[in-house]
This record gives C-alpha cells, structure tokens and sequence, in this order.
C-alpha cells in the first residue's frame, strides 16, 4: 500500500466551489433536500477515506466528499480476483475525473480462512479483509472516518456484509441520507456522473453458489466470459458457476454456466447462440444454459429463502420488499396480498433510535404512552426525521423533548426494517451517552433494563430483532445468567 504523495489537507473547499457544487437537482424538491442533507451529513464528518468499488453508489459519495471535502478526502480501491479486470481501469479513470487523490490496494480475500470455502457470510469475509485494508490507511493519512457507498435498497435480501460495516464503525451516508437506489442514479445522474446509468456490478464471487469453492481460476472464466458477452453489447449479464459433479477428482474440469442476461435482451440472447456458445466453451464450460427468468440481483440467495421457507413453498409467495433489511416481523399467519396491491409502492418512514447503555451494562427503555399509537410498549427511545435534519440531529432533539437530556450520539450500532402494515419502517440505530438521569417527560416511564431481562418487556415489533441480538451478545459473553 502506498499513501498519498502528501497527506491530505483538511481544507474545505472554496466558497465558488461549494456553491457551484451546492446547485439544486432539479428532478424534485424532496431529491434536492435529500442531496442537501448527503452534504452536510459528509461535510459533518471531515477528514474521510471512501471505500471506493466503481459503482455508482460509491462514486455518489467520493463526487459530494470531494465538493465537501476538498483536498481531505482519499479514496481507496481494493484489488483483487474477485474484482473485474475492467472494473480496476474504470475505477481509476473515475477517480482521475473527479480529481480525488486514489489509492489502489491489493486485497487477498481468497487467503483469508472461511472465504474460499463460499459460506452463506462470505459477504462478511470479504467487507472484513476490506476494513483491515482501510482502517490503517485512514489512521496513517489522518482521516477519521471510512465511507460507504451502501444506499437502503442495500439494506434488503442477504448482506452479511453490512454487519461487519456495522463492527467496525463505517458510516453509510446513502442511507443516513435516506437515498435509495433510483434516487442515487438520480442524483447521479443530475451531477454529472458518468456512472449515473451503469449496471449494478457485484463482486465476482457472487457469481458462485453457497458451499461452491471459489478459485483464482474460477473467477477468471467467469471474468473473461462476463467480458466477452458485454463486447458480443449485453450490458447487463452475469454467468454464475455451477459444478456438474462436487465429488469428482478434477473439480474444475466439468462445469456448467447459467447465464443471466435482461428479460428484453433475451430473444437477442438466442439469435447469438453461437457466439455465445463459442465464447463459453473457451473458458472451459461443458454445458451453457440460460435462465429464463432473466437477470435479478442476489438470485444467489434464492436458495436460502426456499431453505428458510421449508419445502413447497415458493420463493416469490410472501417475498420481502426489497429495501427492508432482515426480517419483518410479519406473522405467517398474515393473509396473502394479492399480487396487483403487493406490486404497489409503500410508504417508507425513516426513522431514529438511541441505544443508550450505562456503566453495569444495563439498556435503557422508554414506554410509550397509553394516547400513542401502539401504546404502553417499550421501545429504544427515538422518533421520526424532520424535513432537513440530518438523522443525528433528529435523535439529540428527540431524546432531550422525551427525556430531558443532552445526548452524546455515536456512530451506527444496527439498521432495523419492519413491515408494518400500513407502511415500511426503516430505522438507523446509534450508540448514545446522556449528560444526567433520563426523566419521562414526553414518555410514560422509563427503565435501565439488563440485557437478558428486556425479553420480559412487551417491546414494540420494530425493536424486537435489537432486543434478540443485546441479549444473545449478554449469553455469548458470559456476563448474565
């Protein structure tokens, strides 16, 4: 790894520059507010290292750190076989257009224990090495946080990734921004982006099934076969990796390539059957076959719904939405929706919480009152964003209007979705400090509760999932009964 030519300064930029940068979107107001908080949610963070893949969500948050930032902004590219050889190139020629200083550093995720293997958490495996890599780079070029490209559509299906970002402190300004995935194209899109329209491009990892192991080799076939069917003009593709036969002696002599390509681009897909197939057969692929479904994002993880799900019942039956992290709480014996009002857009709340500790290790609890919706539960005190506040802001006014206090906030602890039914709720989760003892002002009453007791507190639905994980961590580490 090497640093920057010098380290790089904290100045901001100039006012002409801040101001041209600052330019509305246009496409809406409720976009222009969300970019305006994305400014001052990273312009708050100072001095950063941005996690940068070439994508269009991380090149949203290196193009707004470099107008907010200036020249105290690194970003930092990990390199390695899971990464498309094309993807290396274009990342850094981005990096040049937006004249951000950029390192590019070898990973080695294929030699770190529990990756190759491909369990259902390599995701974790892989954001794990990524944060090694990281964290000592932004300690030695003094700057204080690292940056995300995650936005909240991220937040749904399986992303073990996401809990190691939450370990090791990164910060998601997409998500504190409230910007999902067509409103970062968007935005994107508005400033100028190159990137704004680009295909999603996960690592070449995905491309393998759980418990299928993953090679140099592999990843390479996969690569250059990804590669020659986007010059055959398929912009959206991905050939996932099947072994014919696990128990042969020669793993990699006999495999089976399903090609994912879009719906649209399917008839295209057949009258190219040839070069295709030719293309195919040079990585070494016995059989070639293309899904019908088409191209769908983690259809890796269909298989763990199905297992989850048990036998019979179909993965698209009772489906999440896609922007709502983890599980729902949704009871299955809820009735089915019919298909025309599930396809429906909910509303979405954005939300704020504390999670507030005190020096025995007790969580602190707010119950809510008998006039509120859902009343008399106990919940992690917090509420609902303001138009214009950033989400720290929103979480320091609601625990001093409910509770009295002047609360010290901290980075992101969980993100927790919930569906109710009336709409989605997504919650960011932040470790606190109060200044004094919390009193009930706005709230019913309130408690410092030990970890392995919150189970016995009629929680509210959306801080269940918090409450299972506090209370397993209690277990793991001994310190209850």
């Amino acid at each position: 790894m090497h640093p920057p030519a010098s380290a790089p300064s904290a100045s901001a930029p100039s006012a002409a520059t801040s101001a041209a940068a600052a330019g509305a979107v246009a496409s809406s107001p409720a976009l222009d507010e969300k970019l305006a908080c994305l400014r001052a949610i990273i312009r708050g963070y100072g001095p950063s290292l941005v996690a940068f893949s070439g994508g269009v969500d991380s090149a949203l948050v290196l193009k707004i750190a470099a107008d907010e930032l200036g020249a105290a902004v690194v970003a930092l590219t990990a390199v390695s076989e899971t990464m498309a050889e094309r993807e290396a190139l274009a990342a850094a020629e981005l990096v040049r257009a937006l004249g951000v200083r950029h390192e590019q550093v070898r990973s080695h995720e294929l030699a770190r224990p529990g990756f190759a293997e491909n369990p259902t958490d390599r995701c974790y495996h892989c954001k794990t090495e990524l944060f090694d890599l990281c964290e000592p780079a932004a300690s030695k070029w003094g700057l204080a946080h690292i940056l995300l490209g995650t936005n909240l559509d991220d937040l749904g299906d399986h992303r073990p990734g996401l809990r190691a970002a939450l370990e090791r402190g990164a910060r998601q300004p997409l998500v504190e921004a409230g910007l999902n995935k067509s409103e970062v194209r968007a935005v994107a899109r508005a400033l100028g982006l190159s990137v704004w329209d680009k295909p999603q491009l996960a690592c070449l990892s995905s491309r393998f099934p759980y418990g299928t192991r993953i090679t140099e080799d592999r990843l390479r076939r996969v690569d250059r076969l990804e590669q020659a069917l986007h010059d055959l003009g398929f912009a959206q593709v991905r050939v996932r990796f099947h072994e014919v036969s696990p128990a042969q002696a020669d793993r990699d002599a006999a495999a089976l390539v399903r090609l994912e390509f879009e719906r649209a681009d399917l008839d295209r897909a057949l009258a190219q059957r040839a070069s295709i197939l030719a293309a195919a057969k040079a990585q070494g692929f016995v059989y070639v076959s293309l899904d019908l479904e088409g191209f769908r994002s983690g259809s890796a993880n269909v298989v763990l719904t199905q297992i989850s799900r048990g036998p019979g019942k179909g993965a698209t039956q009772s489906a999440m939405p896609a922007a709502l992290p983890r599980e729902t709480g949704a009871s299955p014996a809820s009735p089915q929706v019919p298909a025309s009002v599930a396809a429906m857009p909910r509303p979405r709340k954005l939300v704020v919480a504390g999670l507030c500790r005190d020096a025995q290790g007790r969580v602190f609890l707010s119950q809510r009152r008998p006039d509120q919706a859902m009343p008399n539960l106990w919940e992690f005190p917090g509420g609902k964003i303001e138009p214009g506040e950033l989400p720290e802001e929103a979480l320091r006014r609601e625990l001093h209007e409910e509770l009295g206090v002047q609360a010290t906030i901290g980075g992101i602890v969980e993100v927790i979705g919930h569906r109710y039914p009336e709409f989605d709720l997504l919650m960011l989760v932040y470790d606190c400090r109060f200044d004094r003892e919390p009193q009930p002002r706005e709230v019913a009453a309130v408690r410092w509760v030990r970890p392995s007791e919150l189970a016995d507190y009629p929680i509210l639905p959306a801080d269940a999932p918090l409450v299972a994980r506090l209370a397993r961590e209690a277990a793991a580490a001994g310190t209850e009964s």
